[in-house]
């Protein structure tokens, strides 16, 4: 019995499988020479609070084109899209103002059209190893150049989750508070019109209602 579900599971995937095989999900080759950048500077507040922690900043490229994606139906049916997660090295020497280029144009992008998705990044407790993450990037206003975001992260004991605060309002916890700002150049490069995802609610067909 349990032989007989495994081949009629398999039909119902080949489909699926076989129109993926021929699809290439590994990150395109990268720009030798990008020119396009976000110039980002995160800087403490409190510059005594660059001895305690640190920053990780980190940029998701992902591709949301209908030939470069596909249905997993072993997720639910969930949709997948090719991505890869690119750590940034900080360009300045000083602690408490971190540089970063987040290039826009990172990968030669032919067949897949890939993208810088959003970066983001990671406050870190160097003696603890705890890290909160922010919200920074969520809004297209944050990559604007000339803007700057605010947010206090807040580090409590090891018994509770650790984050930053930007858009939402701070609970009324103890902690270590950690003011910082994040500030993108005017210098920095617009980022291009997103495509439009083969996989978005928009493109699908809407269910009608029908009045009895």
């Amino acid at each position: 019995m349990i032989d007989r579900l495994c081949v009629m599971w398999l039909l119902v995937l080949w489909p699926t499988v076989a129109s993926c095989s021929d699809k290439d999900f590994i990150p395109p080759p990268l720009n030798p020479h990008p020119k396009e950048a976000l110039h980002v500077t995160v800087t403490f507040d409190n510059p005594e609070d660059a001895k305690h922690y640190r920053i990780e900043m980190k940029a998701l490229y992902q591709n949301q084109q209908h030939e470069c994606g596909f249905i997993d139906p072993l997720r639910g049916g969930s949709f997948i899209y090719p991505k890869e997660t690119v750590n940034f090295t900080n360009e300045s020497n000083n602690p408490a103002e971190l540089k970063y280029s987040i290039y826009i144009d990172r990968y030669n992008s032919q067949t897949c059209n890939w993208e810088l998705a959003s970066p983001y990044f990671f406050v870190r407790n160097i003696s603890t190893k705890s890290w909160a993450k922010n919200d920074w990037g969520a809004a297209p206003q944050d990559l604007e150049p000339g803007s700057t975001y605010r947010l206090t992260c807040l580090f409590q004991s090891n018994d509770f989750p650790q984050a930053c605060y930007g858009r939402r309002p701070m609970p009324d916890r103890k902690g270590d508070r950690v003011p910082i700002r994040v500030h993108v150049s005017l210098d920095s490069s617009i980022l291009r019109e997103q495509p439009k995802s083969f996989f978005r609610s928009e493109n699908f067909v809407k269910p009608i209602n029908i009045e009895k």
